[in-house]
């Protein structure tokens, strides 16, 4: 038997190589920058995806993204149509705030016009930079005239009526008649506990954080006294009556106005509301 000489040997492992190299992906490929899988951020911050796909024997369909947060339900957050064998794109969007800590899990996955697929995941552990406020609906106080309802006041701590002649420092909204005679609804709020609230119609209340209350309250002149109110209007405020170190912020979302005529019995407020507390 002839033995094979080193160039020879040399040669043909090279050509093997070669045919390997050139042997093409049955499977579309998709690469995910970061590589990494598991991701920390935090909430507010904008991230990036850089997602690269190409096809060695046909064309790229589609690219499908979808999320699953925590033990929730998985939604697909993109579904886009590509064309050719190869793109290139940058997914950039910005981190939920919510009210904890949370898991997000992406699933990416690219289609080929054989039907081939190829996916990879990635892991955002996410920690808040801001909390997503929460919201208590249907409060109601009643008309400060009113000879049934004695709840002419709200205690926005505790979120529950309280009678007008509660310690001032319980009434954070009290219901302000012109006198103790008439019936029509005042639409009129004072703070006796000392509070200060800024009507802002144009706050984000659906997507409300403690820090974008905090924030939307500081950029107007609050008073201790808001008229006019209406059925749609937010009043933001800062409670008083509290420690120094502590700043207690509401966002109020008026939802109905209750005003009978010829009484005032009934007559009532009902809104929504969404809160806020620092201690420094």
């Amino acid at each position: 038997m002839n033995r094979l000489t080193r160039p020879t040997l040399l040669v043909l492992i090279i050509a093997g190589l070669l045919i390997f190299c050139k042997k093409e992906n049955k499977i579309p490929l998709l690469l995910v920058q970061p590589t990494d899988r598991d991701i920390d951020v935090t909430s507010g911050q904008v991230t990036s995806f850089l997602i690269e796909g190409r096809s060695d024997n046909s064309n790229l369909t589609r690219l499908v993204i979808t999320s699953k947060r925590n033990n929730g339900f998985t939604v697909t957050v993109k579904d886009s149509t590509l064309a050719g064998d190869r793109f290139l794109w940058n997914w950039e969007f910005v981190v939920a705030h919510a009210t904890a800590n949370y898991t997000e899990f992406y699933m990416f996955t690219l289609f080929d016009a054989e039907g081939e697929t190829m996916s990879t995941s990635r892991t955002l552990y996410v920690t808040l930079g801001e909390t997503l406020l929460t919201e208590t609906s249907g409060h109601i106080f009643y008309s400060r005239n009113s000879g049934v309802h004695p709840e002419s006041a709200f205690d926005l701590q505790d979120r529950v009526q309280v009678i007008y002649t509660a310690d001032s420092t319980l009434r954070d909204l009290q219901d302000n008649p012109a006198n103790g005679s008439t019936t029509e609804l005042s639409r009129s709020w004072i703070s006796p506990a000392n509070g200060r609230m800024l009507r802002y119609n144009g706050f984000d209340y659906a997507n409300a954080t403690d820090i974008s209350l905090k924030n939307a309250y500081t950029t107007g002149i609050p008073l201790q006294q808001i008229d006019n109110i209406q059925v749609g209007d937010i009043i933001l405020t800062r409670l008083g009556s509290l420690p120094a170190n502590t700043s207690h912020y509401a966002a109020i979302r008026v939802t109905g106005l209750v005003d009978d005529a010829g009484t005032a019995d009934e007559d009532r407020y009902i809104f929504n509301l969404k809160w806020a507390v620092f201690v420094e």
